[in-house]
Order: C-alpha cells, then structure tokens, then sequence
C-alpha cells in the first residue's frame, strides 16, 4: 500500500507540474481538510477530477475517493479504467438505478476517514454553463456530519472538451470556499428541505 500510495504522489507531482506548464493551472483559495471532507465541484470535462487533485495537499491524495460514473467511465476499456483509479481512487456511482446504494458507498468511505469527491451535476456541462446540482451530497453531509468544501473549476471545458482527449494550452482555475456545514439538529422530518437549503448554497458558493 505504501508503494502504491508513494507511486500514485510522484505520478500527481507530475501531474501538477504538466498542468501548471500546459494550462497555466492556479488554485485561488486554500483546501482546509481538518476532517474528512465532501469536495463538492461543478463539471464541465475529463478534466476536472485532475483540477481538483492539484489542488489538494500531496499528502491527502492516496485519501480522497472519487465517484465515477458507472455507465460512462466504467464502460472505457479496462487499462483506462484502471488508471483511472489509480490516478484518482474511484469507485463506481450509479447515476441511475441504484443510486441510493452508491450514496451510501460514498458516506462509508466518508466513516472510515477518507474525503469523498463528487460531482452533483452528474453530466458534464459543455460550455462550463452550471446545470444544477441533484441533492446526493447533501443527503451524504447529513449522514456524515462531513463538511462540505464548494470547488469552483473555470475552464477545463476549454481545455479539454467533452469528447476530445488532448489537453489544450487554455487556461483552468479553481476557486476553493470555505466550508458549509449541515444542520445535524434538523429534524428528520424536515430533511427534504435542509438538503435543498445546502444544495442552494453549495450551488451559490461555487457561482460566486
């Protein structure tokens, strides 16, 4: 596990250097992950997890797991998959059928200490345009007590446009916010409110 975690640092070093010299890539605002975390993004590319993982401290990578699309990065040949996850710990997030079953994944591995990153568009949006976010990590953050950390990526779909695989010399930011935290005291009755309430002001931290 070491080996792999030590790999999977050096193989992110490189990533950030690429990213930096190719794109011009810069972080506004500072990742705070005192405990573990949702990292909450918008999605426009392919090319968003990778923003997300540079922005993040070395040493928190080999601790963030990834929602991945079940019916779309999962369907990819098997040695891409397998990058994938090595490169960003993914596991399969059913954006369909089953749904509740990969929530509840993604709140297990919030438990056991890991961040969890996820993208509630569940599609990504093809001119960086926001689309809404479905109310998942916010039936997660209630579950967990886990803070949520609003991440805001601008130009990713320029730099890597959906369905194209060289990453172009345009430049990607991410704005990190401070962290929004559930109201754990609100009765379960009332939960269907409090996850639009959270949803609200995720969405309204990443546009600002």
């Amino acid at each position: 596990m070491k080996v792999r975690e030590g790999l999977q640092k050096l193989a992110h070093l490189a990533l950030r250097v690429f990213l930096r010299i190719h794109c011009g890539y810069r972080v506004r605002g500072k990742v705070r992950l005192e405990r573990p975390s949702l990292l909450v993004a918008n999605h426009s590319s392919h090319a968003d997890i990778a923003a997300i993982f540079c922005a993040l401290p070395i040493d928190e990578v080999p601790r963030v797991r990834t929602a991945a699309a079940r019916d779309h990065i999962y369907a990819m040949p098997r040695i891409a998959v397998a990058a994938i996850e090595f490169l960003f710990n993914t596991y399969p997030f059913e954006r369909k059928n089953g749904s509740s079953a990969s929530l509840e994944q993604g709140a297990e591995f919030l438990r056991r200490g890991h961040h969890l990153a996820i993208f509630p568009e569940g599609r990504r949006s093809r001119d960086g345009s926001p689309l809404g976010f479905t109310p998942g990590f916010a039936k997660i953050a209630y579950r967990t007590g886990a803070p949520v950390v609003p991440i805001r990526i601008v130009g990713a779909h320029r730099a890597l446009p959906r369905g194209t695989v060289v990453v172009q010399r345009l430049p990607i930011e991410v704005a990190i916010g401070p962290p929004l935290h559930a109201d754990l005291a609100t009765p379960f009755e009332a939960r269907r409110e409090a996850y639009a309430r959270l949803v609200r002001q995720t969405e309204q931290a990443i546009r600002i």
